[in-house]
Formats: C-alpha cells, structure tokens, sequence
C-alpha cells in the first residue's frame, strides 16, 4: 500500500511538472509570436519607398489645384502612392501653368503641344509614368529621368550596369546630342549641360523633382537652431530669395534652391555649424564651393573666392573657411547659401534658420 501511494505521489509530481513545462512552451511562443509580429510592422514600415513622403510636397498654388486630379488618376492604377511625386514632377516640368502641364504631349502623339486641356494631360502623363515605372521595375530615380528622356534610356541604363546614375544621364544626352543636334531642337539650358555637351532632354531632372518632395524636406529645426553662426559678419542683406525664378543664364523658370547673400571680396564666409567639410573645390555652377556636413543636414557656400579648408577637416560653428566670391555661374560678388539634407538635394529654405 505504502509502495502505490508512493507511486500515486511521484505521478501526480510528474503531472504537475510537465504541465507547468507545458504552460512555460506556450507562454514562450505566445511571446515569440508577438515580437515576430511586432518586427514584421515594424520592418513593413522601413521597406516604404523613400520617395513617398508623410506630407505634401512643395509646390506652388498651379499644381496644388491638381492634387486631386492627380490623385484620382494614380489611384486608378494602383499608384495612389505616389501623388507627392507626381505633383512635383508636374512643378518641375511647367510649375502648374498651361494646357499640358504634365508635358506628356511628346509621349503621347509623338510631337509638342498636342494636349490641349489639363485633364488629358494628368490622365496621359500618369499613365506615361506608369509604364515607365513598370519597365524600371519601380526605380524612382530611373523612372524620372526616362520620363524626361524618354525609353530609350532604360535600355541604355540596362546595358550599362542596370542602375541609374547621373554619369549614365550625361553620357546618354552625350550620346544623343550628338545625334540630333544637326536638327536645331534642342537647347543646353544648364551651364553643367553645356560643359558637357549633353543637351538632350534635362540631366539634372531627377535632382530637380525631388527637391519638391516631403521625404527630401525633412530637417530637425531644433538641430540647426543650436550652436549657430552667421556664416557672414556683416548685417545679412538677401539679393535673392529661395524658391521659383526664372535663372539669369539659362532663362529657364527653375529652382533656386538657397538665399544669395551680398558680400565682397574682402568678406570672410564663416561655418554656420560645427561639422566636417566634406567638399572643397570647384563645381558646375556653383564655382568654389564648401560643403559642411552637420547633425543630419548639410550646408553649402557657393560663389567664393577662395577656399581655405580641405576635404574631411572637422570646422567650429563661426569658423571662417573662405572668401566672398563671384566664381561660376553668378552675376556678381555674393554668397550662395544653402541648407539640405543630402549632398546635392532634399534643399530647404534657409532663410527662417538665419533669423530673416
């Protein structure tokens, strides 16, 4: 009896351990499944496309009265996503004005000016885009320069690598150019475009319609507050603003993406933040040109004279790092100033952060 008992004792012990081992496997998983779903979320927002952003894009009152035109139009594709883009495009290519403000005319029938009221042009531009898009399987960067350029790009693109870059955009319109410039149609409206003689179609469209967006835009306003300076000493004096204006030499309706400051030769350009140089030297446009990488944005001075820091040399906010300058595409002695937050685009207004 004394033996069964005993025996009866260590089953039931058995039974409550293996129970109690039961509870702790599914408590285990039941967690386990959480975090993995938790991690899928997650994860699922990281893989959104970076050019889609939260907010709208900056455009003027022309193209913003599209916005649900546009909308509706990408929404019959499945492309809703992708409005911000659209509309910036549209800015880019004829900032809202016009029957044809998508410029899909050429797309369309093969010649310019053939749409002739709004709605036509959002409906065949979309779907322009659309078939790009699908041919680039989804290459934002790609997709916009092969709706300026045109197919054909894809294919040079894919043979090449298979990837966009602006050195493939320069050697396509190279090419091009070369090709058909015995026809009289076509203009080198960039001083980078007549440097290289690469005048089909517009080798800085990719970089000129993400600007717009509200992915590109995205600044921490309390970063750049602290620890500033004036990057002149002298009472800022603003010659010309950030924002649309049709470009003193090209006298193309662009961009300018920074506040020209009055300065002369004899004014020291100072860091407005503390950071690291990470380009010093000349570049299309912009003549000499510094460039500051700070607390996730970066700052660019144009124009000067001289530059007196170097590649990778860490600055102090205040710091002077060259001189006042007329070099490159300018009109006269001044500072181009620029906020961003990637080397050469996602520009911002820099004119609030200067206090003007």
């Amino acid at each position: 009896m004394a033996t069964r008992a005993a025996l009866k004792k260590l089953n039931l012990a058995t039974f409550k351990i293996q129970l109690i081992l039961a509870l702790i496997l599914i408590l285990f998983l039941t967690v386990a499944v959480l975090i993995a779903g938790l991690v899928a979320v997650i994860s699922g927002g990281d893989q959104s496309d970076s050019f889609v952003g939260t907010g709208q894009a900056q455009v003027s009152a022309e193209v913003t009265q599209y916005r649900d035109a546009v909308f509706n139009e990408l929404d019959q594709h499945g492309l809703s996503q992708y409005t911000e883009l659209i509309l910036a495009l549209m800015m880019q290519e004829s900032g809202g004005k016009g029957l044809d403000p998508m410029q899909a005319s050429e797309s369309f029938c093969g010649s310019v000016g053939c749409i002739q009221d709004a709605q036509t042009s959002i409906e065949k531009g979309v779907l322009h885009f659309k078939n790009v898009l699908d041919r680039t399987d989804g290459d934002i960067e790609l997709t916009l320069q092969s709706y300026n350029f045109g197919g054909g790009f894809i294919d040079y693109v894919q043979s090449n690598g298979g990837a966009y870059t602006k050195d493939l955009a320069i050697a396509y319109s190279q090419m091009m150019y070369g090709k058909l410039a015995h026809t009289g149609n076509y203009t080198c409206h960039r001083p980078e475009a007549i440097e290289h003689q690469a005048c089909y179609g517009d080798i800085g469209y990719v970089d000129a319609v993400l600007r717009y967006l509200p992915s590109a835009l995205e600044v921490d306003s309390a970063a750049l507050g602290e620890g500033t300076s004036s990057p002149l000493a002298r009472e800022l004096k603003v010659n010309s603003h950030y924002g649309y204006r049709v470009d003193p030499f090209s006298k193309v309706r662009t961009l300018h993406a920074g506040i020209d400051l009055a300065c002369t030769y004899s004014d020291s350009i100072h860091a407005f933040k503390d950071g690291k140089v990470v380009y010093a030297g000349t570049a299309s446009g912009y003549g000499n040109l510094i460039q500051i990488q700070h607390d996730g944005f970066i700052t660019a001075y144009g124009h000067l004279d001289s530059i007196h820091v170097s590649n990778g040399q860490q600055v102090r906010s205040g710091e002077a790092i060259g001189y006042c300058g007329t070099t490159g595409a300018s009109t006269g002695t001044h500072l181009h100033f620029e906020i961003k937050t990637e080397l050469w685009k996602g520009h911002i207004d820099p004119r609030t952060y200067l206090g003007l």
